[in-house]
């Protein structure tokens, strides 16, 4: 493994922060993927770099001479960026977008551009989006903070909202979007159109552990109501394992309302709508593009998707009948 200008941000960033837990959102990856890196970059290097303690990390004598050396070539980089000089006047604007994984993010890229187009003025730049997906909110947030993301589009959970970091702004986008459980087409309840929370007692979920929208903690807490504890079997943070589980009968989950039905899955609403979320958009204070335009293409990308699921067609059509709710 050679050693790349990205591998020694990681290293300053870890050592500026004393921790790869809050390093980890500021470069945009989970803990255990940095520690991860962070080990095959010691292996590389032939010497452990930081001391591990229950308070955090502190580079050892050989990391502080690699840190002093990174340093060095990190900033020569910064000014032979600088000496670059301004970029061409054609050259497109930048939008980082972040959102939590599932269906939305694809469609909106287009509708950003589109509304962007529509809008542009002959002396402005055209637009790149990139697009950045984690399943964690508070994630999301702390890269909006630190900068690394210019918005992000994020779910609350109803009743259980984590607060905003200071400077961040929002934005509604859908007020109520009810969370649904995903069962396996040859489950009992699969022919039901509604399922009664209750009638889950006993089953065994799948859970994203990485996860803080209607989360295992939320989970818990509606299954208690509902008078039963949820037997939480696996923690699960990669697509493809957990619809095997599903799909092969083990486990059930909570869903997306939006999220599409097929391969052995249903996705049925719960009565009662026990938990849901309110879908908003953040962003920092110096946004590159319009909020309000990032907000409309999203509530026009979202309404594309109410028909991907029949359950969460009907379910949208009891609550808001064939009209968009108002903040669309």
């Amino acid at each position: 493994m050679e050693l790349e200008i990205r591998h020694l941000k990681v290293l300053t960033t870890i050592a500026d922060h004393g921790s790869i837990t809050k390093a980890a959102p500021i470069l945009g990856v989970s803990q255990p993927s940095l520690t991860a890196q962070l080990r095959r970059i010691e292996q590389a290097m032939g010497s452990p770099l930081f001391e591990r303690s229950r308070t955090g990390v502190a580079p050892t004598a050989f990391g502080r001479t690699v840190l002093a050396k990174a340093r060095a070539v990190l900033t020569e980089m910064a000014d032979l960026r600088i000496q670059q000089g301004p970029s061409d006047e054609d050259r497109a604007a930048e939008l980082r977008l972040g959102a939590l994984p599932g269906p939305l993010l694809p469609v909106v890229l287009p509708r950003i551009a589109e509304l962007y187009d529509e809008r542009r003025k002959p002396a402005q730049p055209s637009l790149d989006v990139h697009a950045h997906t984690d399943s964690s909110m508070a994630t999301l947030l702390a890269l909006v903070h630190a900068g690394r993301l210019d918005a992000a589009l994020i779910a609350q959970t109803l009743g259980h909202e984590l607060p905003l970091p200071e400077g961040i702004k929002h934005a509604v986008v859908v007020p109520v979007e009810p969370v649904f459980v995903a069962l396996s087409e040859r489950h009992p309840l699969a022919d039901k159109q509604v399922v009664e929370l209750a009638e889950l007692a006993g089953e065994q979920w799948v859970v994203d552990p990485q996860e803080d929208l209607g989360g295992a903690a939320y989970l818990r807490a509606a299954c208690r109501e509902a008078g039963f504890e949820p037997l939480i079997a696996h923690e699960v943070n990669d697509v493809g394992t957990a619809r095997g589980f599903l799909s092969s009968g083990q486990c059930i989950s909570l869903a997306q309302a939006t999220s599409q039905e097929g391969r052995g899955i249903v996705v049925r609403p719960l009565a009662g709508d026990p938990l849901a979320v309110r879908l908003e958009l953040t962003w920092a204070q110096e946004c590159p593009v319009a909020p309000e335009l990032l907000r409309r293409a999203a509530a026009e990308a979202y309404f594309q998707l109410i028909d991907r699921n029949p359950s969460y067609q009907h379910w949208w059509n009891e609550h808001y009948g064939d009209e968009r709710p108002p903040v669309l």
